[in-house]
């Protein structure tokens, strides 16, 4: 049999497939077709294409196991095709190359016509998103028109529409399939290095957000987001556990949903990328580049926010709600909150109306809340530090904004119906004192494992800084508190950056004095008594410093051996007793007095002196953290910062109020009218520090995004399962003793192939 009697056979059984709906399975002669007759790889993407549009556009019923298996069988392999570098070039030649094809003879013609057909991967995105919008399949067989069932309706009522087009459940998992398999044709981003991923354009997703159809990408951008924040997860709220009951593909479709949304509003082509510098031609450029992220940019009905902002903290509080129910587990919890808070961050830089609507209608606070909560909930689980690190980047984005930064001084009246985890001890103050402190406490506590975070929380601080009025007692120690750990010689000396940490936290605190003094008198006081602090930081030098390091190690050194001596004397004493009672053999007295002399004399050997040796300096600059990475501080370093330090407010204020007010009864009257206009330096302009993207910080966002895909997909369709991917790791977690091979595989966690 030749290869053209070959493919018109196989093309006769993929049509005896749609045309008989029972083939026996005892006919093996027509199986081994599908086995035997395909000569290459380009026959099986052809025939299944060519399945997928006679689907489309037949004017038969739809044959929706045929048309799901082509999904599901693309959805398996296009990853290999991504992942293999032998398959580079032919995938260009195959996908991505224009193909001429005669056209059909009407025996009129003397010579063969040819057209030119578009490549085969542009023929794939539309085919499949036109599964999306597909009466009978995707759409109730209602919506079928005079001219095509393929008819692109908004799925849900919401953001463009206001009309039920009436959904099933089978339309549910339909639409799941296929967006399954649309992910998967955008995921090539999954196999590029991140060295890679800012300068190498993706074919697949350049045409999706820049050639799509407007009208197909109004009605996608629409059902996409309608769908994920009409959602509401707590289903019968009526019915504890009703989620044990039954199992709701919605949900599966919800977060299948805000993924793909996601996959197409993060994509920038690389040109678009190197244009940022200048704001007016990627504002323009943007437009043309992605459809997408215009469109998601222009939206301004207030009806629109209203709706997505209820969505969107419908999801994030829902891990919130779970835990301040009375009976555990009875609520379900969700597992798609970072995509939905992806998303939140999305609408916030792209969309400054959306921004606008949330500070005027302070839903912002609610936000904040929100972010404070995941911040606090993950902060000491490696696995989750890329949610700790989106809460801390959308706080400096909201703080970034002035109506939220005044709004910040209303009083926080439901502190008290918090979940136990972010609920402050004896709290009563404003959301400014709660974020402040939430702020310190995510610092002190987490160990050290939040040192890349503390720039954006400090820079959180001082953006609010000008507008915060009546800060607690509590709030204003805190604040000091601070300021005294990171200008702490041993901090400073440790790394090359931590400088700018308390130039950003002395800026926040001469905000406070020049704009909010009359307001302020706790923290004004809480400065007085750290007066000795501030003087410390204005005669900083390396030598003081290196002097001051060596004497904080000596006494830690006292103190441990002075414990030690302590356990040694509590063991002589239990000796001692034990002997008495004749419960201890003979000789054990003299080996336990034996090892307490060593100790008393090992104590009496490290004994610090008064005065510090230049070698013992040497070694412990030897010891700072920072040194490990190459830095080691210098006295011209520390001049180059130094100098510019903002200390003139604070030391103005020290000089002047100090002699004046009695620290241990102040009179808080006297500080709220004293003027200061004639004793400050002249009033510094206020500087708000946006949130900025970096390349590594892009890099690691869509890092973030495929990785929350791929742990998704691994205990349900698995596409990517086998493959090599190459944006980041995937690491293994031990499962425990008990734990199902399900919860095993869920347990993976991602970690980006870069620093950032």
């Amino acid at each position: 049999m030749g290869a053209t009697d070959s493919k018109l056979a196989f093309r006769k059984g993929v049509f005896r497939l749609f045309e008989e709906r029972n083939v026996p399975i005892t006919a093996d002669d027509y199986w081994d077709l599908f086995w035997t007759l395909p000569e290459s790889v380009d026959d099986v993407y052809t025939l299944i294409m060519q399945q997928m549009h006679l689907q489309l556009h037949s004017t038969n019923p739809v044959q929706t196991s045929n048309l799901l298996n082509c999904c599901r069988v693309l959805t398996r392999i296009m990853p290999y095709v991504f992942e293999s570098p032998e398959c580079i070039d032919w995938e260009n030649n195959f996908f991505w190359t224009s193909r001429l094809v005669e056209k059909p003879d009407d025996g009129q013609k003397k010579s063969a016509q040819y057209i030119t057909l578009p490549p085969r991967a542009e023929t794939l995105i539309s085919l499949t998103l036109e599964c999306l919008f597909l009466a009978g399949f995707t759409l109730p067989p209602t919506m079928t028109t005079e001219e095509s069932r393929v008819n692109y309706v908004i799925w849900e009522t919401g953001v463009g529409s206001s009309t039920p087009i009436g959904s099933s459940r089978d339309n549910d998992m339909n639409r799941t399939e296929v967006l399954r398999l649309l992910t998967v044709l955008l995921s090539r981003s999954m196999y590029t290095p991140p060295s890679q991923i800012l300068t190498k354009s993706d074919r697949w997703l350049e045409y999706m957000v820049s050639k799509t159809e407007r009208k197909i990408v109004l009605a996608f951008l629409c059902s996409m987001i309608n769908t994920s924040c009409k959602y509401n997860p707590m289903g019968w709220t009526a019915v504890p556990y009703n989620h044990i009951m039954y199992t709701d593909p919605r949900e599966q479709l919800v977060a299948v949903c805000l993924r793909v949304l996601l996959i197409v509003l993060d994509y920038r082509s690389p040109d678009i990328i190197q244009s940022d510098n200048n704001t007016e031609i990627a504002d323009h450029a943007e437009t043309m580049d992605n459809a997408f992220r215009y469109y998601l940019s222009k939206l301004h009905r207030a009806q629109d926010f209203q709706f997505l902002i209820d969505g969107i903290y419908r999801i994030l509080s829902n891990p919130m709600q779970t835990l301040n129910s009375y009976l555990p587990g009875s609520s379900k919890k969700v597992r798609y909150h970072v995509e939905m808070m992806m998303l939140c961050w999305k609408l916030l830089e792209m969309n400054s109306r959306f921004r606008s609507y949330l500070m005027e209608t302070e839903r912002a606070l609610d936000l904040m809340i929100v972010l404070i909560f995941y911040a606090s909930e993950n902060k000491l689980d490696p696995s989750q530090v890329g949610v700790v690190r989106m809460c801390a980047f959308i706080l400096q984005t909201l703080s970034s904004d002035r109506t939220f930064s005044v709004k910040l001084n209303k009083h926080f009246e439901g502190h008290a119906s918090l979940p136990v985890n972010i609920r402050l001890p004896n709290f009563s103050g404003s959301y400014a004192d709660y974020l402040i402190l939430t702020i310190f406490s995510l610092i002190a506590s987490s160990r050290g494992t939040l040192s890349t975070l503390y720039p954006a929380l400090i820079k959180t601080i001082t953006n609010i800084s000008p507008y915060l009025k009546s800060l607690s007692t509590l709030t204003s120690s805190k604040l000091i508190s601070l300021f005294n750990s990171m200008s702490a010689p041993g901090f400073l000396l440790a790394d090359e950056s931590n400088h700018y940490l308390i130039e950003y936290l002395l800026e926040a605190l001469n905000n406070i004095i020049q704009f909010q003094f009359s307001n302020n008198p706790n923290l004004i006081l809480a400065i007085l008594r750290n007066h000795h602090k501030f003087e410390k930081l204005a005669e900083f030098s390396l030598d003081n410093a290196m002097i001051e390091i060596e004497r904080l190690r000596q006494l830690k050194e006292t103190s441990a051996n002075n414990r030690s001596t302590d356990e040694q004397q509590d063991a002589t004493s239990i000796t001692l007793s034990e002997k008495a009672k004749g419960k201890l053999p003979e000789g054990s007295l003299s080996r336990v007095s034996s090892t307490s002399s060593i100790s008393q004399q090992q104590q009496t050997n490290n004994m610090p002196s008064r005065q510090v040796s230049l070698s013992s300096i040497a070694s412990t600059a030897s010891l700072l953290p920072g040194v490990k990475n190459g830095f080691t501080p210098t006295d011209d370093w520390i001049y180059h910062w130094h100098s510019r330090l903002p200390l003139d407010t604070t030391s103005a204020i020290i000089r002047e109020l100090l002699p004046k007010i009695k620290l241990d009864d102040p009179n808080i009257e006297f500080l709220r009218g004293f003027s200061v206009s004639d004793i400050l330096p002249q009033a510094h302009a206020i500087c708000i520090r946006k949130f900025q993207w970096g390349d590594a910080l892009v890099i690691w966002f869509r890092s973030m995004l495929w990785g929350q895909t791929y742990i998704s997909s691994v205990s349900n369709y698995g596409a990517w399962n086998n493959t090599r991917i190459k944006l980041f790791h995937i690491k293994q977690q031990v499962p425990e003793p008990q734990t199902s091979p399900r919860s095993s595989l869920t347990s993976s966690r991602v970690t980006t192939n870069n620093s950032s």
